[in-house]
């Protein structure tokens, strides 16, 4: 037996409300993106525990979007036989580590290290900015210079002590008001260190640093929305978000051996 005719259209009508409180929630994180990345921040907001893992999981599911979006823009540009994308080096220490290790660096220690360094410093605090200066100094040792793991923590440590004894209340009130001006400068300066950052995975020569924008272009979109979350729902969501999306693409690690 069929149910009442009103009751259908009203399920219909809920239905419809409800398709369209969605698409709206959807078109405002597009716009919060926007807006974010023309003025280098968004205000924060408050959220229960439930409202806080629906968003999570909302930036999640844009996060795999783009991934999806690039992967099939990568196959297009393999296809087309034009241009020869950089590959990931394989010149990594990497592979002396098991299944789980490697895991455990790429969907836990790594989103923690890069939230610290790339996106803690968007609020400013004294321990803000010692965390993400120790990060990129850290950066730079070991991947540029390429010194020892050893020899650049003991580098770190030691210049970002010097740092935090130097930063007394003057210097310090002299660089929140530089970050509350220079909020657009601050975010396009993490956000594209980042994504250099990710660059050094690739082999990269001469001919081949004209794709560096192709391959930075998920970082960038990636860390434009981690940015979002941190600046939304504060540094913890924004690291189980990283370590959601590290987890997912690094899974098969776990049966790697």
């Amino acid at each position: 037996m069929l149910p009442p005719k009103n009751l259908r259209f009203s399920s219909r009508t809920k239905l419809i409300k409800t398709r369209c409180s969605k698409f709206e929630k959807t078109l405002s994180t597009l716009k919060n993106l926007w807006i974010l990345s023309k003025n280098g921040f968004v205000k924060e907001e408050k959220r229960t525990l439930k409202d806080s893992i629906r968003f999570l999981i909302k930036l999640f599911l844009f996060l795999f979007l783009v991934k999806i979006l690039y992967l099939g823009l990568t196959l297009l540009i393999n296809l087309s036989d034009t241009i020869t994308l950089p590959v990931i080096s394989n010149d990594f220490k990497f592979d002396r580590y098991s299944g789980i290790q490697k895991f455990f660096l790429g969907a836990l220690l790594a989103p923690i290290f890069e939230e610290l360094t790339f996106r803690l410093g968007l609020k400013f605090s004294k321990r803000n900015i010692l965390m993400l200066f120790a990060g990129i100094t850290y950066s730079i040792l070991k991947l540029i210079i390429q010194l020892d793991w050893n020899t650049s923590l003991l580098i770190v440590a030691m210049t970002t002590l010097t740092l935090g004894l130097i930063l007394n209340n003057k210097i310090l009130d002299i660089l929140a008001e530089f970050w509350k001006n220079n909020r657009l400068v601050i975010f396009y300066f993490l956000l594209l260190s980042f994504a250099l950052f990710h660059s050094t995975n690739y082999d990269l020569d001469f001919s081949t640093l004209l794709y560096i924008p192709i391959i930075m272009l998920p970082h960038f979109l990636a860390g434009l929305i981690y940015s979002y979350a941190r600046l939304k729902s504060g540094i913890i969501l924004t690291i189980c978000l990283h370590i959601l999306n590290n987890a997912l693409f690094a899974f098969p690690l776990l049966f790697a051996d």
